[in-house]
């Protein structure tokens, strides 16, 4: 195989530097975007594309899992014929789902959009279908390459679609809209530069396998099993991931299918606004928190996801080989580095989340007028609910890579039974909460709240039942919970002294940077993360070196 093997930490920081770019070219994308085509734009936007992500699960969730684990446990166990096997038999199977889906999404868009109850959609998601093809090729090489522990192909492919959502959606959206086309059409053209940034990671990741194919490693062991073995096996593996994954989706289809109808149809009992058409104002409110406090809230757990993903072959080739050792240690320190992260912008993100969004977004479209003829600005609505939002970041994280380890120990569908609970809670409480006239709106983040810690609970239990690991909350909570308290203290008191005496702008990134910096020192001097974690980070020894040097961790 490709000769180039990363251990998980060193694959996991690549993704995270990639997911890092990643997120700032699409904030870079759809903050303007979002001022440029208006909310209700948005809001088609995201009804589309969550749609798309939701077949986008279902088509790649699991197969991506169960080639990484399979090729790392033949790896493991020194089978390199295996290898290039798997990854022929998964090639196969993917392209033939991602033709299916893409016809499905086409030929079924008017459909989907009657469902809904936005007949207009259905012209965004034709403009979205074609990347159901692409997405399954690109999937496939990813698997491939994480399998062999290489993350940086997949590292790069997200880069390079990332930058096609950025020079090419936003470019078409904003034309779209000096052109005075409809919000349906401006969406459509938008979503058509998301499907142009998939086709070009597609084409990088093709000429990446020819690449790697030239240089391979080749081991002694050519045994193979055969064909129909290799292909069940993959299948058993894939569908339980695959069935989670897909049922964990429906969270955010919730959202945007349920949330809409439900404050059509109680949204002038809810909010007390005297609203004359009630279904663009449903339409427009979704899209404003889709667009502001959700892309906000994904920002955090999307660093944790390249945890993840290397996770994944790092534990299966330790079970493979019933090394214990380092099974435990590796998910331990996978929590550490979760919590480390999360917390605090968890709780940062709901202390700050009204300045935050205003420093990123514009508040030039109204949502809602009372009898009063007094305005309300989707800023000053999404912002309560970011900050209820916020309180998920942690739980999101946790989930995240607590049913990783699940599917690479061999216990995926333990981590279905997980998401339905929650799912089930979701669909249950955005219902009845988004009722209750004192809640309303609030009920869609509060819901998404409930739904992941119950998943989370469910998670926690079963690693413990079966895969014999117990998660220390004392040892991977408590210190970073401190050091997260006094880092949301900070930036709160910070931002009301400075946004007195400059900008709120510029008192906005002040506050968090001060913030950022009390809780960095705070974490180290109490020990929330160590010795023993900065030597497992790639150049451990120079970097504990340097911290030590400067006092932040004791001789």
């Amino acid at each position: 195989m490709a000769k180039k093997k990363q251990g998980f930490v060193y694959g996991a920081l690549i993704l995270m530097l990639s997911n890092l770019i990643v997120k700032i070219v699409n904030a870079l994308f759809k903050i303007p975007l979002a001022n440029s085509i208006g909310d209700t734009a948005m809001g088609y936007f995201n009804s589309a594309y969550s749609i798309y992500a939701t077949c986008f699960l279902i088509s790649t969730a699991g197969l991506p899992v169960a080639i990484s684990r399979m090729i790392a446990a033949s790896r493991a166990k020194g089978r390199w014929k295996e290898v290039d096997a798997i990854y022929r038999i998964s090639l196969l199977i993917f392209l033939a789902i991602g033709l299916i889906g893409t016809a499905g999404l086409f030929f079924g868009a008017d459909a989907i959009a009657n469902l809904q109850g936005e007949p207009g959609l259905g012209i965004c998601i034709k403009t979205i279908s074609p990347i159901m093809f692409f997405v399954c090729l690109v999937s496939s090489i990813r698997g491939y390459f994480q399998g062999n522990q290489n993350m940086t192909p997949t590292a790069v492919s997200q880069v390079i679609e990332s930058l096609g959502n950025l020079c090419l959606g936003l470019t078409a959206g904003v034309f779209a809209t000096k052109n005075g086309f409809a919000p349906t059409t401006v969406a459509a053209f938008a979503l058509g530069g998301v499907t142009l940034g998939i086709v070009a990671s597609s084409v990088y990741m093709a000429f990446a396998k020819w690449v790697g194919d030239r240089d391979k490693e080749v081991g002694l062991d050519q045994s193979c099993r055969s064909k129909k073995e290799l292909a069940k096996e993959l299948i058993l593996i894939a569908i339980p991931v695959t069935v989670s994954s897909s049922i964990m989706s429906l969270t955010g289809l919730m959202d945007s299918l349920m949330a809409v109808r439900r404050i059509n149809d109680a949204l002038v009992d809810v909010t007390h606004f005297a609203i004359h058409d009630a279904a663009p104002v449903a339409v427009t409110l979704y899209g404003a928190y889709a667009a502001k406090a959700v892309t906000l809230f994904n920002l955090p757990p999307a660093i944790i996801y390249p945890f993840a993903i290397s996770i994944i072959p790092a534990i299966s080739g330790a079970d493979a080989t019933q090394d214990k050792v380092a099974l435990n240690k590796t998910m331990d320190f996978t929590f550490r580095i979760v919590t480390v992260i999360c917390l605090p912008c968890a709780i940062g993100m709901g202390v700050m989340a009204k300045p935050i969004i205003d420093l990123l977004f514009s508040s030039s479209e109204a949502i809602f007028r009372n009898a009063a003829g007094v305005e309300f600005f989707s800023n000053d609505v999404v912002a309560p609910m970011l900050t209820i939002l916020s309180a998920s970041i942690l739980f999101s994280g946790l989930i995240s890579v607590s049913g990783a380890m699940l599917q690479a120990a061999g216990h995926a569908h333990l981590s279905i039974v997980s998401t339905c609970f929650g799912v089930v809670a979701k669909a249950v409480s955005i219902w009845v909460l988004i009722g209750i006239p004192a809640i309303g709106h609030y009920g869609i983040p509060i819901s998404t709240l409930l739904c992941y810690v119950i998943m989370f609970c469910f998670n926690t239990v079963f690693l413990q039942k079966r895969v014999n690991y117990r998660l220390s909350f004392r040892r991977i909570l408590l210190k970073p919970l401190v050091a997260s308290v006094a880092c949301g203290v900070t930036a709160g008191c910070c931002h009301l002294i400075l946004s007195r005496l400059i900008p709120d702008s510029l008192s906005t990134v002040l506050s968090i940077g001060l913030a950022a910096l009390v809780y960095a020192v705070l974490l180290f001097r109490i020990g929330g993360f160590d010795k023993e974690d900065v030597l497992q980070l790639p150049k451990g020894q120079t970097i504990l070196r340097i911290l030590t040097k400067i006092k932040l961790i004791r001789a």
